[in-house]
């Protein structure tokens, strides 16, 4: 009977380990979120929008941006990406970006070919920054948050962290 109790005491003690390093390992990934989450902070309440003719990037947190750069502009267009272009002369890397501080990105209008609208027989030319037809138009944004934290956003997804150096901002394509 002994051996029976012994075989039993060894079970339960190998469960309560078992369970012991589960909860262990629990506790361990609800900081891990918490920490992303405080980390993320700041990135999340830096906001860009693409309009019609400008685009801008406003830093809605407390805190300034130690660098800004918009890296890119672009739309969803039959399952693709389009580029949307800006002047060449336009300025896209930021250095110290304040609190509540918005920054502008003027467009460049371009020709995207001939489109029809709904319900009219003959077709027009789309002008615009982007086709009418386009969806999701955002832009593509890197910084460097006040206490260093390097992170991408592009559009309204969250915010990623970069593990590397910031890009340059990518060249307007023809």
């Amino acid at each position: 009977m002994s051996d029976f109790w012994d075989a039993a005491s060894a079970i339960a003690t190998a469960a309560a380990t078992i369970v012991a390093l589960g909860l262990g390992l629990d506790e361990m990934r609800a900081r891990r979120r918490e920490n992303a989450d405080r980390e993320a902070g700041q990135a999340r309440l830096i906001v860009s929008s693409l309009g019609r003719a400008t685009a801008s990037v406003i830093n809605h947190s407390s805190e300034p941006l130690l660098e800004l750069r918009i890296i890119r502009a672009d739309a969803d267009l039959r399952g693709g990406g389009i580029p949307i272009r800006w002047p060449e002369e336009a300025q896209r890397i930021f250095h110290n970006v304040a609190p509540g501080q918005s920054i502008p990105l003027e467009l460049v209008e371009a020709g995207w070919g001939e489109y029809t609208p709904e319900g009219e027989l003959y077709p027009r030319d789309d002008t615009g920054y982007f086709p009418v037809t386009a969806t999701n138009p955002r832009l593509t944004i890197q910084f460097i948050d006040a206490r260093g934290l390097r992170w991408q956003r592009i559009g309204l997804e969250p915010p990623a962290k970069v593990l590397t150096e910031l890009s340059a901002p990518a060249p307007n394509t023809e």
